[in-house]
């Protein structure tokens, strides 16, 4: 989720239900060497209850200063990401790619322990679709570090976000750890979050991409059925989303890093396509307010259904016990 967790997306989810959120990944390399992003990617709001720092990297020696760091500024926990599975990542053995370099992996999470004493948490992937053995193997070995907890992706890091979760491979690893174990993977309706939850038999679940453009999918799995929001709700929310996104990175940046955002409040929702295309030439706050505008006298009418949002109505029978996990949101 890098690029998007941050301070603005997290408060818009925070009001329909969010408690437990992470930064944007944060590479050991740009906070040890002063990247000049680094303040806006960790930018905390004193509104913010639980935040955990996401960490991203594989050098030994830079992960050690970057943990020291981290645990001097107050973050809840310190999660380390071996998940990642993007390949300008991979290329540099961080993320997904540690589950190949496992030495390396129990080297830098053991630094990690031993540089805080903040909880300490993984996020990582599944090893095989499969067998659960080397799964199980790797995060027992993870969990002998003194672990806090871990989340598990359901797919194969080379499958990034496609094909199935296999969910019988994380409810291997949560019978076997006594850490607590949290189920990540295709999550984008309370319906497939309770599904996720019985079927690894983990209760927490990790909401991801799901959150995008949809923060009231919070509100869906704490009260245990479907959210629909009016057309003037999505333009209040993405018009406060932006807001936010200017305020925190200044206009120009702002607007240019909003466009994607913007994408994400429309798409799915019955807007017209050559409306939505206009938001990628927003570059300043007056061309999001015109467009906004625009978007505001445009409502899509009979098709104002999000995909995801009618499959939780078909299945609302389903989801009434989603309120259920609502604690570990």
């Amino acid at each position: 989720m890098a690029g998007y967790t941050d301070l603005p997306f997290r408060r818009m989810c925070r009001r329909f239900g969010l408690h437990y959120a992470h930064t944007p990944l944060i590479t050991a390399g740009a906070l040890v060497y002063g990247n000049p992003d680094a303040n806006q990617t960790l930018y905390r709001g004193d509104d913010e209850p639980y935040l955990a720092a996401q960490l991203l990297g594989s050098v030994p020696a830079d992960i050690k200063k970057a943990a020291a760091m981290l645990s001097r500024m107050h973050f809840d926990a310190i999660d380390f990401n071996m998940g990642c599975p993007v390949r300008k990542v991979i290329k540099t053995k961080a993320g997904a790619a540690m589950m190949r370099y496992q030495e390396n992996a129990l080297l830098c999470l053991k630094i990690i322990r031993e540089s805080t004493e903040a909880p300490v948490t993984v996020k990582t992937r599944i090893l095989s679709e499969n067998d659960p053995e080397p799964s199980v193997e790797f995060c027992l070995a993870l969990q002998s570090l003194g672990i806090d907890a871990i989340t598990i992706h359901g797919r194969l890091a080379e499958k990034v976000y496609s094909g199935p979760v296999a969910s019988h491979i994380i409810r291997a690893i949560s019978e076997n750890l006594r850490i607590p174990v949290c189920a990540n993977g295709g999550v984008f309706t309370a319906a497939q979050a309770l599904q996720l939850a019985n079927d690894s038999a983990c209760k927490r679940i990790m909401i991801a991409r799901g959150a995008i453009g949809n923060p009231w999918l919070f509100h869906e799995l704490v009260h245990g059925q479907p959210y629909l929001p009016s057309h003037e709700e999505v333009c209040e929310i993405m018009h406060e989303h932006l807001d936010g996104i200017r305020q925190l990175y200044g206009e120009r940046k702002g607007m240019i890093l909003g466009r994607k955002i913007v994408q994400g409040y429309l798409t799915g929702r019955g807007y017209r396509r050559n409306l939505r295309d206009q938001a990628t030439k927003i570059s300043t706050w007056g061309q999001f307010r015109e467009f906004h505008s625009l978007v505001l006298a445009s409502p899509p009418g009979n098709n104002f259904l999000n995909p995801q949002i009618t499959q939780i109505a078909q299945m609302n029978a389903d989801i009434s016990s989603a309120s259920e996990i609502k604690d570990q949101i």
